[in-house]
């Protein structure tokens, strides 16, 4: 567990490392302008010694006015870089949130997705939430702890200077500060992730209630639904719990090392004001200095916490940003005005549960040609479609299109001229013209309603308000079926296209329009077609009907 633990904190300090990297500039102003503060609320107690020594003198002159005035300038240049400091800051905050906005973005589409099937997808884009525990505990990391460690510094170089006893204090503070992180800081930061690993499974399983509402709502009066989050919830507040007592165990080391030294240094210093090696100033103003010093070690113990909420945040974050993508080619499939030939050979895949789909599957299709697949479901069919996207690469045997193997292709560019309509696609919060263009400025308005008086949609349109710049929702109001279908069709028609996937085009279709899209697919497309369908009378649009089973062809 020791290693575990360990290596998590070698890990998440990596990380840490790289994402302030990025931004060194502004953090070197930062620990510029900390230095800077630090050495100037340092040099308020040697003008308030001064003003002391002045005044048991009983010298009242100008330089005390002067003394005065200096000290409260010392005040004020300190907080004005302690607000240049929370400018930068708030600079690199807004940069992580921009970051990792187009970081996730960029990333989601990518992710292989045989590699995350132990995942729910929802909830791991949820930690995106860390993005906010991430920009506040950097604001903390960067404004304390720096503060903290350089007045930690100066304030022990400034006690060396009234006496030489006053460097053995310095030497144990920083002893004590490195066994306390040296026992704690990687078992806290252990418990700090496992405790997060179930924040997330709460999140999850709440997701996974609000998906299914109707299942629950009408569950015969049973209460799955509380037992499980008490499993959950318990198991949350047990991993909280040892994380704090680990946040518990290094403030009372903390809070014992106050007692010893504060009562040691007082003990020192009166000795040595009795024995006129300190004056009456001196005094004063070292017992500030270790007070201020003290205080300052304080605030980087209580900053510990936040410093596990920084590195658990990363190591989150970097479970999306940093998740293994699809493999990626270079070559780039041309834009011509003809279909792609493609060529299964050989091909054995197994999804993650080890179950074979495909066992020595072999198939050629001809540029241009139409080929049905029909076939119960489970046979493998389905599975035919998403070889040819390019998603799934761990296979064995041959993938070619246009002979060139699948893995060399750029996806991308493969996909850019194919047309995919899949089972696990939905429509997305956005316009209907978005959900049917998905941004495509090159199809035009008059492709779009040709279309959706073709696939039978155009009803339904001209029943919206404002047509197709009505806002779909689908976290909301769900739409009908057949609606959703018919959008998803319209996605992987519309386009110039070399390649078409589809998956049940004719599913959920009214049966009234099936001759129109029959007729669509057959005289106005110019691509190479590769479709499933239940239904014989729909396959007979096609080239070749091939029925599967278990992952063959059997006729």
């Amino acid at each position: 567990m020791a290693e575990k633990g360990a290596m998590a904190l070698r890990g998440a300090l990596s990380k840490l490392y790289k994402l302030l990297v990025l931004d060194r500039r502004e953090i070197s102003a930062i620990y510029v302008f900390a230095a800077f503060g630090g050495l100037v609320a340092l040099s308020l107690p040697l003008g308030i010694q001064t003003i002391i020594s002045f005044v048991m003198a009983g010298s009242v002159s100008t330089s005390i006015i002067v003394l005065i005035i200096l000290v409260v300038a010392g005040v004020f240049v300190n907080g004005l870089l302690q607000v240049r400091q929370m400018q930068l800051t708030e600079k690199i905050q807004q940069k992580i949130f921009v970051r990792y906005s187009f970081g996730f973005a960029d990333r989601i589409p990518k992710i292989n997705i045989q590699k995350m099937d132990n995942y729910f997808l929802p909830e791991l884009v949820n930690r995106f939430f860390d993005t906010m525990s991430l920009q506040k505990g950097i604001a903390k990391l960067l404004l304390d702890i720096p503060a903290a460690m350089i007045q930690m510094i100066f304030g022990l170089i400034l006690l060396s200077f009234y006496h030489p006893v006053f460097i053995v204090f310095g030497i144990l503070l920083f002893i004590i500060l490195a066994i306390i992180l040296q026992v704690t800081f990687a078992k806290g930061l252990e418990t700090s992730l496992t405790e997060s690993d179930y924040k997330y499974k709460a999140a999850a399983w709440f997701e996974e209630m609000a998906r299914t509402v109707k299942t629950f709502k009408y569950s015969k009066g049973t209460s799955l639904h509380l037992t499980e989050t008490d499993k959950i919830t318990s198991a949350y507040l047990n991993s909280r719990t040892s994380h704090f007592k680990i946040l518990l165990k290094q403030y009372w080391s903390l809070i014992s090392f106050k007692l010893v030294i504060t009562a040691a240094m007082l003990i020192v210093g009166s000795l040595l004001l009795v024995d006129q090696q300190l004056n009456i100033g001196q005094f004063v103003s070292a017992e500030i200095v270790i007070l201020l010093t003290i205080a300052s070690v304080e605030k980087f113990i209580v900053s510990l916490d936040n410093i596990y909420d920084v590195l658990t945040a990363l190591e989150k974050l970097g479970k999306v940003v940093n998740s293994e993508i699809e493999k990626n080619g270079s070559a780039v499939l041309p834009p011509l005005n003809k279909g792609v030939s493609l060529e299964l050979i050989n091909v054995q895949f197994s999804y993650s549960d080890g179950v074979k789909v495909l066992n020595d599957f072999s198939l050629s299709v001809k540029a241009g040609e139409h080929i049905a697949l029909l076939g119960k479901s489970g046979s493998g069919k389905t599975t035919i479609l998403r070889m040819f996207t390019g998603a799934f690469t761990d296979f064995e045997g041959n993938i070619l299109i246009d002979q060139v193997p699948i893995i060399n292709y750029d996806l991308r560019s493969l996909r850019s001229q194919t047309g995919i309509m899949l089972s696990s696609q939905d429509i997305f919060h956005g316009t209907v013209r978005d959900n049917i263009t998905m941004g495509n400025d090159n199809i035009s308005d008059e492709e779009i309603f040709h279309l959706s008086k073709v696939t039978g949609l155009y009803g339904y349109i001209l029943s919206l308000k404002e047509g197709f710049d009505t806002m779909l929702d689908p976290a909301g109001k769900r739409q009908p079926k057949k609606i959703v279908q018919t959008i998803l069709l319209m996605r992987a028609l519309l386009g110039r296209h070399r390649l078409l996937l589809l998956e049940e085009p004719d599913s959920f279709i009214d049966k009234a329009n099936i001759p129109a899209i029959q007729n669509f697919i057959k005289t106005d497309i110019n691509a190479t077609i590769v479709f499933t369908t239940s239904n014989p009378e729909f396959a007979k649009v096609a080239d070749r009907a091939l029925h599967i089973n278990e992952g063959k062809i059997v006729s």
